[in-house]
């Protein structure tokens, strides 16, 4: 499939609304990577020569000027917001966001540092000076991969700065970018076009490292590969001569998008609504897209002592982007938290974060999976396919093939197979309920797992809806006017339009004896009757569950600093009590 955006005729400022014109759904269960009528809009012209910007994960988008020597921050929750100018006189090619810090290539310098959250960038690694960084990008463990164009290699510096080189004899190695589970690394060529693959699980000489992926398409400008990202389903975005051009995870060129000038970087970035923000000869331009950035990892040795910090207690071994399960060629991905005291074999815990099931990933509930580890589970916080990638019932068959996966590998993880829970919160909440009550479901599961056990020994719904049939889910769903909800967005219709979906989206019409012990939070201030028939119905059946209310609690308060503590105390106590009877 090929989708173009082409420059509307007239001014330069008519040209600067072109419109992309999206075709057909990338996959029978997901939208298409770009809306109908998407357009590329200008965000700023106030760039010298824009290059590889990076994108905190929340809401700062970082973009070097590399001629100009400087640094713009831009607000994305708010447009209108200034934009603060930073590393005045640096000139940087490429930056990249990772462990609460930005990493950047000082291009002349000939070096790579780290800009923390106070005081001057630190120096990681200084190269030769015939050795010019040009981008770079760096692993949830902070270990940056840089491209040195003039040698024709890419070079690895280790969180200590220590450096090696990982590929070399390439042919102008320019544009570099991570697969979201940091085990393949992409690199293009600025000359020949073609764009490389590395294997970073295994040990191949330097020389031999770099495989074939994909061949950019000639022009008469040549080829011009430049800069790239990855999306969180693993697709290539590469800048070249004229437009960028998507691949999806086998090389398989998936759609092409042209902006009024030529792109030299890309990052997928957003705070409210995921956006491509392109580098181009022109300045900073963004165009909407279906598709999730992958959000960097957050700090791990935060210093604060906030009840919700990110920092890793020494005694809990963290291992993050583990892949749980793939579909095709989507992987899906967790982080594991386990504690390094305690029995050899330990009660698990799948933690589902929550976003109207359209927004979030899995470290939205870094800190409440950081707790629940320090009070002795293995802990596994999964990202799930979401509304704009993916629609219903690809994101709770994920959660369930969390749940196959831990199991599976119990042995190997320390974990009792039959102490597994889960904890979600919002529309989390509502998977963890589905993953409680459906577990007999084979809809629910993916193909492969159909012999598989998903059940779970315990279930902790934080303010999640169970009903989607009836109630305020399918009051919202009944119209496709916009603004629609993100119940039509997640199941691709209205209610009246899906109804069968709507009832296999239903945790509350599926609850039966086989329902595992569930306890219901929620906020006094939020709506702590949502869950009463569903409560009432297990009740009936024998099944054991409790309501905890926290008096002058609002949604979403299991992630702030005054409730975290209390909120995983009460599930504590109700697991506890229940996985080990």
């Amino acid at each position: 499939m090929r989708v173009c955006c082409r420059l509307a005729a007239g001014s330069l400022f008519a040209a600067l609304f072109a419109t992309l014109f999206a075709s057909a759904s990338l996959a029978a269960d997901g939208p298409s990577l770009l809306p109908d009528d998407a357009p590329i809009q200008p965000v700023s012209t106030d760039f010298e020569l824009a290059d590889g910007a990076s994108w905190d994960g929340q809401s700062r988008l970082f973009v070097p000027d590399v001629k100009g020597k400087k640094l713009l921050v831009f607000n994305l929750r708010n447009p209108k917001a200034k934009v603060v100018e930073r590393l005045k006189g640096i000139a940087i090619s490429g930056t990249s966001f990772q462990l609460g810090k930005l990493y950047f290539a000082d291009n002349p310098g000939a070096r790579i540092c780290v800009l923390g959250q106070s005081g001057p960038p630190q120096t990681l690694a200084q190269f030769e000076k015939t050795e010019r960084p040009n981008d770079l990008t760096v692993d949830c463990n902070g270990n940056v991969f840089v491209t040195v164009t003039g040698k024709g290699l890419v070079r690895k510096v280790l969180p200590d700065g220590t450096t090696q080189d990982i590929a070399t004899g390439l042919v102008t190695p320019n544009g570099i970018a991570l697969s979201p589970s940091g085990q393949t690394l992409y690199v293009s060529s600025a000359k020949s076009g073609k764009l490389y693959c590395i294997d970073l699980t295994t040990s191949a000489a330097a020389d031999q490292a770099a495989k074939d992926f994909a061949q950019l398409p000639e022009t008469a400008d040549g080829f011009r590969g430049d800069g790239m990202c990855v999306d969180r389903a693993g697709n290539v975005y590469v800048t070249a001569a004229k437009a960028v051009h998507v691949y999806d995870p086998t090389g398989t060129e998936i759609q092409t998008i042209t902006p009024p000038e030529r792109p030299i970087n890309a990052i997928i970035a957003g705070a409210v609504t995921e956006k491509l923000y392109l580098s181009t000869f022109g300045g900073l331009y963004s165009v909407p897209v279906n598709a999730y950035g992958v959000v960097p990892n957050r700090a791990t040795d935060d210093d604060s002592d906030r009840a919700t910090s990110t920092r890793i207690p020494k005694n809990i071994n963290a291992k993050f982007n583990q892949v749980y399960h793939t579909d095709g060629s989507r992987k899906l991905l967790m982080d594991l938290f386990t504690p390094t005291e305690g029995p050899s074999v330990k009660p698990a815990i799948v933690v589902v974060h929550g976003g109207g099931w359209k927004n979030g990933d899995k470290n939205k509930f870094r800190a409440l999976a950081v707790h629940f580890a320090k009070r002795g589970y293995v802990v596994a916080a999964i990202e799930y396919r979401l509304a704009r990638e993916a629609f219903f019932p690809a994101g709770i068959q994920d959660c369930n093939a969390a749940t196959i996966y831990l199991r599976q590998h119990a042995k190997q993880l320390g974990i009792d197979p039959n102490r597994i829970a889960a904890v979600g919160g919002s529309a989390g909440g509502h998977l963890v309920g589905l993953m409680a009550s459906g577990s007999q479901n084979p809809k629910l599961r993916h193909s492969q797992h159909q012999q598989a056990n998903s059940h779970l020994a315990a279930a902790a719904v934080l303010a999640g809806p169970l009903q989607t049939t009836s109630g305020s889910v399918a009051e919202r769903s009944q119209s496709a006017k916009p603004p629609v909800s993100n119940a039509f967005l997640w199941l691709n219709g209205t209610l009246p339009e899906k109804p069968e979906l709507y009832r296999l989206a239903d945790a509350h019409q599926q609850i039966d004896s086989n329902m595992p012990p569930t306890i219901f939070l929620s906020g006094s201030k939020d709506t702590p009757e949502r869950n009463a028939l569903s409560r009432t119905k297990m009740t009936e059946l024998g099944i054991a569950n409790q309501i905890v209310v926290h008096q002058d609690a609002t949604h979403g308060h299991w992630n702030r600093d005054d409730w975290i503590e209390q909120v995983v105390s009460d599930i504590d106590a109700f697991f506890d009590k229940h996985l080990n009877n």
